[in-house]
């Protein structure tokens, strides 16, 4: 399996042809951990507008009628001692929920922590 993944990779951003009845696509994808060069109070600031933003109230997944194959996604992470969940929240034009609309003002608030190269575009 590894193969394939380290294979997935390198084909990143290439549109699949070919593609017949029975095959099995792999994606992998790639994070980025790299320490914030900003003061402390930055990042304190930045949470507290998450949370009056919603953040805490984020659902795991928002119920939509129809799929999504391919596009943008939030993912949310939040560990607060032992207790962890996740969002995972597609993009979508314009917000159709509730949940739609709080992940992309956490998603701006935490962009603002980030240099200019380093920020995602949907």
């Amino acid at each position: 399996m590894q193969h394939y993944v380290a294979e997935a990779r390198r084909h990143c951003g290439t549109s699949l042809r070919d593609v017949g009845a029975g095959v099995q696509i792999i994606t992998a994808e790639t994070l980025l951990v790299a320490r914030l060069t900003v003061p402390d109070s930055a990042i304190e600031h930045a949470w507290t507008a998450a949370v009056r933003a919603g953040v805490l109230e984020l659902p795991g997944r928002v119920e939509r009628n129809h799929v999504m194959d391919d596009g943008f996604m939030y993912v949310v992470e939040i560990r607060r001692g032992d207790d962890y969940r996740a969002s995972v929240i597609e993009h979508v034009e314009p917000p159709a929920t509730e949940a739609d609309r709080r992940v992309r003002e956490v998603y701006t608030i935490v962009n603002q922590l980030l240099q200019p190269e380093q920020v995602l575009r949907p």
